[in-house]
């Protein structure tokens, strides 16, 4: 499975992304440097989202951060 980490995507986990590298939904890019695919969520909260990422058979931890300018 195939997690699309564009914040705006309406349907982050769709199998039809399974194998793409562009989302379904969204257009965005779903392998990070073409290579790294995001598998899934681990948490998230006011300091920014935990996912999990296969780095060519590698499974390794992706922080990305908030924006302290989302809120304005």
């Amino acid at each position: 499975m195939s997690y699309c980490i564009n914040p705006h995507c309406l349907t982050p986990v769709d199998p039809a992304n399974a194998n793409n590298c562009i989302c379904h939904n969204c257009g965005s890019e779903i392998l990070l440097q073409g290579r790294d695919r995001v598998l899934k969520q681990l948490g998230k909260g006011g300091f920014g989202e935990t996912f999990e990422v296969d780095d060519c058979g590698t499974t390794k931890v992706l922080k990305v951060p908030t924006s302290l300018n989302s809120s304005k």
